[in-house]
């Protein structure tokens, strides 16, 4: 699984519905339809990479790849959870296939100490992109042997098979189902081969999927640091996939936020880009939509309505108790440690990483060169409808210093998504704890953030996890923190 260079992607008041049937607070998306509320969270935007026939099948193969959906938010209502669409796709036989949306990394839950829980539109969720997506890719490797082939087709046609030694030929011949294939090329591929489960065809079909996923037929070496859930490293996947500038993959960060865009003109954890629509479109050509054509083959509306409903987001209000009485007591300690940066206005806010002290990869590997690159990119394409802006990207070298809105929903913290909650944010570095475990929905209202349970551990010593820096207001007593922390639940 560590060998899997996937293509990711970068995304009071709880309590109250609005009458949304996801259990949405109706005052984060202030003019959602029902039908916008089920678009964002089901609907496409045009980077389906996987028929969910196909998937489904490798899911009951290889049960050991898939123990679940990877943090995804599962709903009863539908066939797959929150986060994933599902298309028609010509190029995957016309086959019903599923995507990834804004959803599957900008939506998460709370369960608070009253057991109730919280959905949050905006919120980095816990999903973990690379393992979900190293799992599909992992299961396309397998399956081309003849053995792992026989196990698949009886799960995606419902009936024992046992390959003839024809069909072994086949495989034998073309496991990748790539010969003869110019680079980005895509197979036609009959349906009604699919439907009879035509080994030819299958093959043909996996290398679509690898191509829309622009995965070369000898996977690259490990990366260094998993990113785990919540976080990826988008940059470094669109530089090696789409723009031919190799990359370390050594940066990943958090989920970014898409609340109160409207109000920023800069946005990521550096400040480097400033078109959320066209982040949206280099997004999907990396995520799962073929290159083909430089990139003809997307549904620009489909990004559109997705970036649209992204950047109508509002920050959410704290959802349980606040002692007002502390927090009036918290809000001169904010003032005198935390206002000099996060209240100022939007172009003061960006800090050298030397000032700062946090972890420096992120800011560092987005330098003049990437985002020349990738503008050159954008400005190029053929998006149907798409008009890139003039400048989409710049390189800062800095770390952003967002404003504080919900920033009890922002929990693990850090750019990179390296220090549990909030407590321990204002406790002094050398004393931050080096491992814990993340992907618990469980928060804990006492120190603001994710209790320390889940699958994953995070290890601040690996390459991207420095949980450094950023020591601001360490120095205050625990009863100042304390009041602190219920100050920072107000805004």
């Amino acid at each position: 699984m560590r060998r899997i260079l996937l293509v990711a992607a970068v995304l009071g008041g709880c309590a109250q519905t609005g009458g949304s049937r996801h259990a949405i607070d109706s005052r984060q998306t202030p003019g959602w339809s029902a039908d916008d509320e089920e678009f964002f969270l089901h609907g496409s935007m045009s980077a389906e990479f996987v028929p969910e026939r196909v998937l489904q099948a490798f899911r009951a193969t290889y049960p050991e790849l898939f123990p679940g959906w990877y943090g995804l938010i599962e709903e009863a209502s539908s066939p797959l959870p929150i986060g994933l669409s599902r298309r028609r796709v010509a190029y995957f036989g016309g086959q019903v296939s599923v995507g990834f949306n804004c959803a599957s990394c900008h939506l998460s839950e709370y369960r608070g100490r009253d057991g109730a829980t919280l959905r949050v539109v905006g919120a980095a969720g816990p999903f973990d992109v690379y393992s979900f997506s190293g799992a599909v890719v992992v299961s396309m490797l397998r399956t081309a042997e003849p053995a792992n082939m026989e196990r698949f087709l009886s799960k995606y046609l419902a009936r024992p098979v046992t390959l003839t030694p024809e069909q072994k030929a086949i495989i034998a011949a073309d496991p990748m189902g790539s010969k003869g294939m110019a680079p980005d090329a895509l197979h036609d591929i009959a349906p009604a081969d699919l439907e009879h489960g035509d080994v030819r065809a299958l093959l043909r079909l996996f290398h679509n999927i690898r191509t829309a996923l622009h995965l070369p037929e000898q996977l690259p070496p490990p990366v260094p640091t998993l990113p785990g859930p919540g976080r990826t490293d988008a940059f470094a996947v669109l530089s090696t996939a789409l723009l031919g500038i190799p990359a370390k993959f050594d940066a990943p960060v958090k989920f970014g936020y898409p609340w109160n865009l409207s109000e920023r003109t800069w946005v990521h954890w550096d400040g480097n880009n400033r078109s959320p629509l066209g982040r949206n479109v280099e997004a999907v050509l990396g995520l799962g939509a073929p290159f083909l054509g430089r990139g003809q083959l997307v549904d620009f509306a489909l990004v559109e309505r997705q970036t649209r409903l992204g950047e109508s987001i509002r920050a959410p209000r704290y959802p349980w108790g606040i002692d007002r009485g502390a927090a009036a007591r918290g809000e001169a300690h904010y003032k005198a440690r935390c206002a000099a940066c996060h209240d100022v206005p939007e172009d003061k806010r960006l800090f050298a990483v030397g000032e700062v002290g946090t972890d420096p990869n992120r800011a560092r590997f987005f330098d003049a060169r990437q985002a020349e690159a990738t503008n050159a990119w954008l400005k190029k394409l053929a998006v149907p409808g798409y008009k890139p802006d003039p400048v989409v990207y710049r390189s800062t070298g800095k770390y952003w210093a967002n404003d504080m809105a919900a920033v009890w929903a922002r929990s693990p913290y850090l750019h990179n998504g390296s220090v549990r909650t909030m407590r321990e944010l204002l406790t002094k570095p050398p004393a931050r704890p080096r491992k814990w475990r993340h992907g618990s929905r469980d928060y804990d209202e006492r120190d603001m953030g994710f209790v320390n349970e889940g699958t994953f551990e995070f290890d601040t010593s690996l390459p991207a996890n420095l949980n450094s820096g950023h020591d601001y207001g360490t120095d205050l007593t625990e009863e100042q923190k304390t009041d602190l922390i219920e100050y920072l639940k107000t805004r």
